[in-house]
């Protein structure tokens, strides 16, 4: 099933999504952001992300809560030195 997935033959079921990222241990979150595209369209999935915002997943939320804790909270804007400074981490 996974190899009629990977190979588009067939979709996954978006209530599949949370039994699936277990199986495979990978972020929910991350696993329904490539499901909602696959199964929808790029365009109807990005209408449902404008909407209900992206899904998060939980290595994401953790850059945000270490960005909260470092700013104090005070939510720092992204100027084009924090910007530079946080795309040198990953060397880009």
């Amino acid at each position: 099933m996974i190899s009629m997935i990977k190979s588009g033959a067939t979709k996954l079921a978006l209530d599949r999504v949370p039994q699936l990222s277990k199986a495979l241990e990978c972020d929910p979150a991350f696993l329904l952001r490539l499901a909602l595209e696959q199964s929808l369209g790029a365009t109807a999935a990005k209408s449902v992300h404008d909407i209900f915002g992206t899904p998060l997943t939980r290595n994401e939320i953790e850059w945000i809560l270490e960005l909260r804790d470092a700013s104090g909270d005070t939510d720092p804007r992204l100027t084009a030195r924090s910007r530079a400074a946080f795309r040198g981490i990953f060397g880009k």
